[in-house]
C-alpha cells in the first residue's frame, strides 16, 4: 500500500492532467457537498466511507442492508481508471458509517467494507458491507430516466466551502442540465458544489415524496470548495447513472444472498435459486412425500406428490447443488431404507424414487449439505445399528458413492446433523449418542474423517441436534435439546482453538428438537423450538453485542411436539419462511419480511394430513 504522501501526488497529477484536458476535474475521494446542513435523520441512507488510513474519503448510498452504492474510483489505484477496479475485497481497509448525520454523535452504523461489485461500463461500485444495517431505510433506486430541467438534491461528507473535513453532512441542490447513457450533468445552484470528498454522493430525484437514487457523482468543477483557486467557480459536476441498472444490483445482491443460504440447517424446506422458489416437504397420511412452492412466501402451490406410490417413515430432507443446478431429496423409507430423488429445471419434474444398493437401513431423518469447494453433495443418515453413514456425489462420478461408516461407532440415536464451514473448508457433522452425550466429527479435504469426540461428556440432550453456518461473522454453531428441556448451543469461529463448549439459550423449557437458520435480512440466526403446550417460540441472536433475544410466541396456534420445525430464507422475496404442523396433522406456515411489522401470523397449506413436519 503506497504511502500517504505517494497517493496525494499521484491524485494531484491526475487533476492537473484533467485539466489542462480541458476536461471535468475528477473528485478525488477525501471531504462534502458545499451547501445546507440537513437536520439531525434526514438522507440517514448516506454513507461516509474513509478508506485507508484515510487516505481517501468517500460518500455513498444505501441501497440494501447490506450493500452501498459508491464511484469505484474511490477504491481504484488510479482514480482516474475506475475501470480497472477488481471485484473482491477492498485493497485498502474501509469503514463505512451510515445513518449519522452529525460525526460526533454515536448514532446509526459503523462496519467495514468487505466486498466491491465494480460495473466496467462506468464509474460505478456495489460495496458489501460486514454486517446489515437495521433502522436505517436503503434508499430506492430510480427505474425511470432522468432528463434535463429536473432538480436532484446530493448530500455528502466532503469539504464544504470552510472546513476541510467537517463533522456534519452537508447537501446541495443541482439542476439536472445532460444526459448520457451512463451519466449526468449537473450543476449546483445557490451556491452549491461538489466538492473532495464527495466522491460516490448519491444524486437523489423526489418522486410524488419519495426520494430516489438516479446517479451517484463522480467528478466535479469544485468551484468555491475549500482550496480550490478562488478563479475556479464552477460548479458543475458529472455523476454516473443508476437508473438502467436495477437489474444488476438486484443480480448482485441476490447472487450473494444465494451465496449465503445455500447452506441452510432446514432439513424438509430449501430455497432454489434457479426457480427464485422456496420449496417445503412432508411425509402425508398415505406415506407419501409431497411438496408445495412459492416464490413471494404468501401465494403457496398445491402440494403435489413426489415419485409414485413408495411410503416413507420420517421427515425428508432437500438440499440445491448448484454444480447441477438439482435439488436432491432424500428420505427414510418404512422399511429403513433411504431413497432419493431430483429435480432439474429441464420440465421433465421429479425423477422416480431410486435408491443405493445396500443392506444398510436407517432410522430417524438423514440430513444434506453441498460443499461448494469440492463441488460435492453428501447425506447422512443414521442406521438401526447406530452407526452414522453417509454417500456423496461430485460432478464427474457417474453415480452416487455408496454408503460409508463415518469411523466405526455405533452409538448414535436420533437424526444427525451436519454443514459445511466456508472459513476453515470442513463439512461439520454432529449426533447425540444414546447416552445423551452430542458428539461430533468433521472432514477436511485430503484426510478422513476425525474421530468422533463429546465437547463434554457432563451434558445430556435429548432429540436431534440442528446447526447453521453465520458467513457475516463467520461462526459455525450447534444446537440441541438438554434433558431439562432448555435449549443449549456451542460455537466455533476461526481464531478459536477449539469449540466453545456449552450455554443455554435463555431458560424455557421445550420438547423437540430446535431448527436455527441464518437470517441474511439481520446477519444473525432465528431459533425456533416447540415446547411441552405445544407452543411454536422464536429466539433471536443478531451481531450486534447484546446476548440472545427472550423466547417469544409465535402465535398461539399449537404444534406437535418432537416434530421439526424448518425454516428457510428466501432471497428473491426477502421472506424468512417457518413451517410446522399443527396437532390436528394440519401444516402450516408462517413468514417474516424486514419492513413489516413482525411475523405474519399462522396460515395453513390445506389438503393434506401430516404425518412428518
Amino acid at each position: 500500500m503506497p504511502r500517504k504522501s505517494q497517493v496525494r501526488s499521484r491524485r494531484a497529477g491526475v487533476l492537473a492532467a484533467a485539466a489542462a484536458a480541458g476536461t471535468l476535474c475528477s473528485i478525488v475521494p477525501a471531504g462534502a457537498v458545499v451547501g445546507d446542513t440537513p437536520v439531525d435523520g434526514s438522507y440517514a441512507y448516506t454513507v461516509r466511507l474513509a478508506i485507508g488510513d484515510n487516505v481517501r474519503v468517500c460518500t455513498g448510498a444505501l441501497v440494501d442492508r447490506y450493500w452501498v452504492a459508491t464511484a469505484a474510483s474511490c477504491f481504484s489505484d488510479d482514480p482516474a481508471q475506475p475501470q480497472a477496479l477488481a471485484a473482491g475485497a477492498p485493497k485498502w481497509k474501509t469503514t463505512a458509517t451510515v445513518g449519522r448525520t452529525d460525526l460526533a454523535t454515536g448514532a446509526g452504523v459503523v462496519t467495514d467494507v468487505v466486498e466491491l461489485a465494480p460495473r466496467q461500463d462506468r464509474d460505478l461500485v456495489l460495496a458489501r458491507l460486514a454486517v446489515p444495517v437495521t433502522g436505517v431505510a436503503p434508499l430506492a433506486v430510480a427505474t425511470t430516466a432522468p432528463t434535463a430541467g429536473q432538480t436532484l438534491r446530493v448530500p455528502g461528507y466532503g469539504r464544504t466551502k470552510t472546513e476541510w473535513l467537517p463533522n456534519r453532512l452537508h447537501s446541495g441542490a443541482f439542476s439536472l442540465d445532460t444526459v448520457s447513457a451512463t451519466g449526468v450533468g449537473i450543476t449546483g445552484t445557490g451556491g452549491a458544489a461538489v466538492c473532495k470528498g464527495d466522491t460516490g454522493a448519491p444524486a437523489v430525484r423526489e418522486v410524488n415524496g419519495k426520494a430516489e437514487l438516479v446517479a451517484v457523482a463522480s467528478r466535479s468543477w469544485q468551484g468555491g470548495c475549500l482550496g480550490v483557486p478562488a478563479g475556479e467557480t464552477r460548479t458543475g459536476a458529472y455523476s454516473t447513472r443508476v437508473d438502467d441498472l436495477g437489474a444488476w444490483i438486484n443480480q448482485v445482491r441476490d447472487g450473494w444472498w444465494d451465496t449465503v443460504t445455500a447452506n441452510p440447517a432446514a432439513r424438509s424446506s430449501v430455497y432454489d435459486p434457479v426457480r427464485k422458489t422456496t420449496t417445503v416437504f412432508a411425509v402425508d397420511s398415505d406415506r407419501h412425500v409431497v411438496s408445495a412452492s412459492s416464490a413471494d412466501g404468501t401465494t403457496w402451490s398445491d402440494w403435489t406428490r413426489v415419485g409414485g406410490d413408495w411410503q416413507f417413515a420420517s421427515v425428508p430432507t432437500a438440499v440445491f447443488n448448484p454444480a447441477t443446478g438439482a435439488i436432491e431429496l432424500f428420505a427414510i423409507g418404512t422399511d429403513g431404507v433411504l431413497s432419493q430423488t431430483y429435480w432439474l429445471p429441464d420440465g421433465k419434474g421429479w425423477i422416480e424414487w431410486y435408491y443405493q444398493p445396500t443392506d444398510k437401513r436407517f432410522t430417524g431423518s438423514p440430513t444434506a449439505v453441498y460443499n461448494p469447494a469440492t463441488k460435492t453433495a453428501e447425506v447422512f443418515a443414521t442406521q438401526t445399528n447406530g452407526a452414522v453413514a453417509h454417500s456423496y456425489y461430485t460432478v464427474g462420478m457417474t453415480g452416487w458413492s455408496g454408503w460409508y461408516d463415518i469411523k466405526a461407532n455405533k452409538e448414535f440415536t436420533g437424526s444427525p446433523s451436519a454443514l459445511y464451514n466456508p472459513a476453515t473448508g470442513a463439512i461439520e457433522l454432529f449426533a447425540v449418542n444414546t447416552d445423551g452425550v452430542l458428539k461430533q466429527s468433521y472432514w477436511l479435504p485430503g484426510q478422513d474423517w476425525n474421530p468422533w469426540y463429546a465437547q463434554d461428556d457432563n451434558v445430556r440432550f435429548t432429540g436431534s441436534p440442528t446447526s447453521v453456518y453465520n458467513p457475516v461473522t463467520k461462526v459455525a454453531e450447534v444446537f440441541a435439546t438438554r434433558t431439562s428441556g432448555v435449549v443449549a448451543h456451542s460455537y466455533y469461529t476461526p481464531s478459536m482453538t477449539k469449540w466453545s463448549g456449552w450455554s443455554e439459550v435463555r431458560s424455557r423449557q421445550f420438547a423437540g428438537s430446535p431448527t436455527a437458520v441464518f437470517d441474511p435480512a439481520t446477519g444473525g440466526f432465528a431459533l425456533f423450538a416447540v415446547d411441552g403446550n405445544g407452543v411454536l417460540a422464536r429466539a433471536e441472536w443478531q451481531p450486534d453485542g447484546k446476548p440472545w433475544s427472550e423466547w417469544t410466541n409465535v402465535g398461539d396456534w399449537r404444534f406437535t411436539t418432537g416434530r421439526f420445525p424448518t425454516a428457510t430464507f428466501n432471497a428473491a422475496a426477502g421472506t424468512l419462511d417457518l413451517f410446522a404442523t399443527g396437532q390436528n396433522g394440519v401444516f402450516n406456515h408462517a413468514s417474516y419480511q424486514p419492513g413489516k411489522s413482525g411475523w405474519s401470523g399462522w396460515s395453513t397449506l390445506p389438503g393434506k394430513t401430516m404425518v412428518t413436519g
